[in-house]
């Protein structure tokens, strides 16, 4: 066993002795559209375009990183219901979640399950952007219950309860956050009804809850593009940091000749606060 140590341990000083710095030429990078569309029912149409970065970019916030960044000067437009929408190029923020647009449109969106919506968008430069989307049912929250630990009576868990249609596949996104929306979430999490052999499903914490803690719970029916989409996004974030890991693609149902890359999708959700008492 020594003598299997000592020759790692060898091998390890080599190695550091033979390391030397290496330059590789990678190939120009051409930067692609990104376009995020969410249409969440009785909001109004909006939609962020921006440019992508290759890996190795700069993100600095400087004066002009908005306009390096935002892609302006399109038509974009939204077709449901035998209308269509055309949407205004204009900054618009949000707050609490904090969230940013560039584009806007002036009604709002139908919440009618079923409503299939058809997004259309044409760059500057003339290349095209095209996806489709129908609109999700809400699946609401049946009720929140707090338990407090037999054991430690000053902490409890949180389990919060939904009821799923069996008669067809759904996918959700949980999300749990403590004090604020805009805090990182405690929970954050991909999920499809496959799992549960009833249709009452729970998702619940650890006992770390105490009295007083305020709790946003939120439950996201999303379509199954976007399941693909953010697992892709989560997949990719996950191969960055791990150098021994293969680049992940996004799965994106935005589609044309702009080569873009992104989601077009309803955001129906399920939101409740709650604080923890006994």
């Amino acid at each position: 066993m020594k003598n299997i140590l000592s020759f790692f341990a060898l091998a390890f000083l080599l190695s550091c002795n033979l390391s030397k710095d290496i330059e590789i030429d990678l190939p120009e990078y051409d930067r692609q559209p990104v376009v995020e569309c969410y249409l969440e029912p009785g909001k109004p149409f909006r939609l962020l375009m921006t440019r992508s970065y290759a890996f190795f970019d700069t993100l600095g916030l400087s004066s002009n990183f908005l306009q390096n960044t935002l892609l302006d000067s399109a038509l974009v437009t939204i077709s449901y219901n035998g209308q269509t929408d055309t949407l205004k190029n204009q900054f618009v923020p949000v707050l609490n979640p904090v969230k940013f647009f560039n584009y806007v449109g002036d009604n709002l969106v139908p919440a009618t399950p079923g409503t299939e919506f058809v997004l259309n968008i044409r760059l500057a430069e003339g290349g095209e952007i095209t996806a489709t989307t129908t609109m999700l049912p809400k699946v609401a929250i049946d009720s929140i219950v707090v338990e407090f630990s037999a054991e430690l009576d000053t902490l409890a868990r949180m389990l919060t309860y939904i009821t799923d249609d069996q008669n067809q596949e759904n996918f959700y996104r949980r999300l749990l956050n403590y004090s604020s929306l805009d805090s990182f979430p405690d929970q954050d999490f991909l999920v499809t009804d496959r799992f549960s052999q009833t249709a009452l499903i729970a998702f619940g914490t650890g006992y770390e809850l105490a009295e007083g803690d305020t709790v946003f719970n939120t439950i996201y029916h999303v379509t199954r593009d976007y399941y693909d989409f953010a697992e892709s996004v989560q997949l990719a974030v996950s191969g960055n940091l791990n150098p021994f890991a293969q680049p992940s693609p996004i799965k994106s149902n935005v589609r044309g000749s702009a080569n873009p890359i992104g989601i077009f999708t309803p955001l129906v959700y399920d939101r409740d606060t709650t604080i923890v008492h006994k």
